[in-house]
């Protein structure tokens, strides 16, 4: 019955968009419709300024790389430990450079502060603007235009080594507000529970804010356990048996794979492919592009937003090792 509820109000959703999208052309004296936007003119010269999300950068250098013509494959990013996909340096030389030197992720924070700002026109993020983001963007007179157009899902990580394969979300809950504090009360050894937090703003603080604590108050974490950076977290959790983090599906499956770690079950679903295209984990979560609304709707960035919602653009997120979002019913 839940998937049965989320595939229809997706498709709801979906309609909604195309309507919009629809009415955005006729204002505009466009007679393409989404299915047929054309970004064949796209050149280094005139590509959107994109931004985004830690997460989200594979994606939208896989964008850049589609849209521009040069072949692409995931390597070892060795600045910050990463897998990330890149560019072919071999054909078109000069593209694959402007794509390593201009397709930059500043993380989900900044991202809406340069959209806010004026410094980005585009942002691929893992979560909608937080409630500071928001007041930020009111302040100068700016709206907001947010539309998902994948999965990922918000996941708990522990050590290789630590016997619990599953936490119920009470638990969860009750171990971030200090409440649990042993393993052994979850089915585990008799350890004390490290839970380690992300740094304020963060992508996946907001969404361990918005999504599991909701009204609950966090327990005061010593700055020990508050970690900056998404691979600060990956490192930690590898090497504490006890450790307990979150991150996001896409980012620990394709970006930080590491087999000192393993998922958590919540309620006693796994987090997978599978259980996320349907919805059925619980804190399966949306991606999404972001503009300005007062974005001009004849601009490449306009168009590019529109693109993403189209089949072709569907297909190249779902390339990317996401799951696209309307055209998997």
């Amino acid at each position: 019955m839940k998937t049965l509820f989320y595939s229809v109000n997706n498709i709801i959703y979906l309609l909604s968009i195309l309507i919009i999208l629809s009415l955005s052309d006729c204002e505009n004296s466009s007679n393409n419709s989404p299915s047929e936007i054309n970004l064949d003119s796209l050149t280094i010269d005139n590509y959107p300024k994109v931004d985004g999300s830690t997460s989200t950068h594979p994606l939208q250098v896989l964008i850049a790389c589609k849209l521009l013509g040069v072949e692409y494959s995931w390597i070892p990013f060795p600045f910050d430990e990463t897998h990330r996909i890149w560019p072919s340096p071999d054909e078109k030389p000069e593209i694959a450079q402007f794509i390593r030197n201009s397709i930059i992720h500043n993380g989900t924070h900044s991202s809406y502060m340069n959209l806010i700002n004026g410094k980005a026109e585009i942002i691929i993020v893992a979560r909608t603007a937080s409630d500071d983001e928001i007041n930020l963007a009111d302040s100068v007179g700016v709206k907001l235009k947010t539309i998902p157009i994948a999965l990922d899902a918000f996941v708990f990580i522990v050590n290789i080594h630590n016997p619990v394969n599953s936490l119920t979300i009470k638990e969860i809950q009750d171990i971030y507000t200090g409440n649990i504090t042993n393993w052994n009360e979850v089915g585990g050894t008799n350890t004390e529970i490290n839970p380690y937090q992300r740094n304020p703003n963060s992508g996946s603080q907001e969404l361990m804010l918005s999504l599991v604590m909701k009204d609950l108050t966090m327990m005061n974490f010593p700055e020990m356990m508050i970690l900056y950076g998404m691979m600060g977290l990956i490192n930690q959790i590898s090497q504490d048996k006890d450790g307990l983090g979150y991150t996001v599906y896409f980012f620990e499956q394709f970006m930080a794979p590491n087999d000192n770690l393993k998922l958590l079950a919540v309620n006693g679903v796994i987090p997978e492919y599978k259980t996320l295209k349907s919805e059925e984990y619980s804190y399966t979560t949306d991606v999404y592009v972001v503009i300005r609304e007062d974005l001009d709707r004849l601009s490449n960035a306009y168009q590019l937003y529109r693109w993403l919602l189209t089949y072709k653009g569907q297909r190249v997120i779902e390339e990317s090792g996401y799951i696209h979002y309307y055209y998997r019913f």
